[in-house]
């Protein structure tokens, strides 16, 4: 298990320096470190406003063994965007973006559904940890 923990990892790092590579080679470095930390500034700014609270209203959904509504999942999609902004590579900044566009976001509020869904179904009463 911890083996494939490793590789995900280290196939993620990889496909991240790669990006910055790609990305640096067409824009330059100079551009490139500005728009990473651009985007670092708007990933916190979106952590700030969809933060802790609606993790832990996510929390109480499960733990009552109800889905939860669209404003949790909104929330809760949003909250994920601003940990993928501050993040620093091209992928994640892409997939934070693509969460923040409201025409793709239901796309990522329908996997959240899903996946809390299948833990309310296990019985499992927590989304990502243990309070």
């Amino acid at each position: 298990m911890s083996l494939a923990i490793t590789a995900f990892f280290a196939l993620g790092t990889g496909i991240e320096l790669y990006g910055l590579k790609f990305v640096s080679d067409s824009i330059s470095v100079l551009n490139t470190v500005s728009l990473v930390m651009l985007t670092f500034l708007i990933g916190i700014i979106v952590s700030q406003s969809y933060g802790k609270e609606v993790f832990e209203k996510m929390q109480r959904h499960l733990k009552s063994r109800e889905a939860p509504g669209d404003e949790a999942l909104n929330g809760a999609v949003m909250g994920v965007a601003g940990m993928l902004l501050i993040t620093p590579g091209a992928v994640t900044d892409i997939i934070g973006l693509l969460i923040m566009i409201p025409i793709t976001r239901g796309i990522f509020k329908q996997i959240a559904s899903n996946l809390s869904k299948k833990r309310i179904e296990s019985g499992q009463p927590y989304f990502f940890f243990k309070d």
